[in-house]
């Protein structure tokens, strides 16, 4: 069975109209790239494998995001993280450094990848200018990657900055998506995108997530307890954690990104997940314009924007989860692919 979309099997995402591919790169510019790790089979030799990771990096634009950055916007609904750079966002709402995906014990080598990218590109960096906000998120692979191993090196956070493109985002188990879990499932990177309109302009919000959440018992698709009416149990624990980057054309102010990124979490709510103690939920929200906005939208003009967010980040978990395909990690363990055709049976699409 070819994996498609939720949205391809004609179930609801929501009222807004989706961008033309409906990813996060159908924001004018934005490039996306990942490196995918995977090697060896069997039982888990600490240092060697089994191997299932990798890094997924995101440019807002296709310039030096050092010298020309933009305006971001930050929330922590769950500080269970080990990520880099949120003070400086908090404080500054400024990015100045693509960002960059991984797993939990790989933050510094992709770190250290991600310095040498903007020591390579800025020589002015640590002479006359100030050093940059490194922005590395993270979810935890453990359950099937050999995450002692530390298998992400700095060169595959160079690699996956160097392959960024603007086409259409991979999904499922790419990336730093390759070793995640979802709702005791195959989880992964989801993404999603929606246009918002107005009478002289139309801007893009889209989402990218990272799904590392949930227990099986959770899982809700449209209001429905979908992970109750599956007639299997699923097996051990999923370690927790999400990660949710969104971008937008649209001249939002750092505060108005900030309020954004609180209300992404309202999509979190739609599928099911309630932030468990393990959980930590990030939401960074960047305009691509860069710090000259002009003619910036009014508050009292956000609302759907508000909408926008909710929608996007609630599909792209969701897209994750239908896109994923079911992997064997660590020790034989497996984590299944979200069973299509009886979830559809629920909805009556099949």
């Amino acid at each position: 069975m070819n994996k498609r979309t939720p949205r391809g099997y004609g179930l609801w995402m929501g009222q807004l109209q989706p961008g033309q591919q409906n990813d996060l790169c159908d924001v004018p510019g934005v490039l996306v790239g990942n490196v995918t790790l995977i090697r060896g089979k069997g039982s888990l030799v600490p240092g060697e494998g089994p191997v299932r990771t990798g890094v997924t990096a995101i440019r807002p634009h296709p310039g030096n995001l050092y010298r020309n950055p933009c305006w971001a916007g930050i929330h922590i609904f769950n500080g269970f993280g080990k990520s880099v750079g949120v003070p400086f966002i908090q404080e500054t709402g400024i990015l100045n450094s693509p960002i960059l995906l991984t797993n939990t014990l790989s933050v510094s080598a992709a770190a250290q990848g991600l310095l040498t990218y903007l020591l390579n590109q800025n020589p002015e960096i640590g002479n006359d200018a100030r050093t940059p906000n490194l922005v590395v998120f993270e979810c935890d692979d453990s359950y099937l990657n050999d995450i002692r191993g530390q298998h992400v090196k700095p060169s595959d956070a160079i690699l996956a900055l160097s392959r960024a493109k603007n086409s259409r985002v991979l999904q499922g188990n790419v990336g730093a998506g390759t070793g995640m879990s979802a709702f005791q499932l195959k989880g992964g990177i989801g993404s999603s995108s929606r246009l918002i309109r107005r009478k002289d302009q139309s801007y893009v919000l889209g989402m990218l997530a990272l799904a590392n959440f949930g227990l099986l018992q959770d899982l809700l698709i449209n209001g429905v307890p979908v992970g109750q009416l599956l007639s299997f149990d699923a097996e051990g624990y999923c370690p927790g954690s999400l990660i949710l980057i969104g971008l937008t054309n649209a001249p939002l102010s750092r505060w108005q990104l900030q309020r954004l990124a609180q209300r992404a979490f309202l999509g979190l709510a739609r599928t099911g997940g309630i932030s468990r103690t393990g959980s930590g939920e990030f939401c960074l929200v960047v305009n691509t314009l860069g710090l000259g906005i002009k003619d910036q939208i009014s508050d009292w003009e956000m609302d759907d924007f508000y909408q926008a967010v909710v929608e996007v980040s609630a599909e792209s978990i969701w897209n994750s989860l239908f896109l994923a395909q079911t992997m064997e990690g660590r020790d034989g363990r497996v984590r299944y692919a979200l069973p299509h055709e009886v979830v559809l049976r629920l909805f009556n699409k099949r």
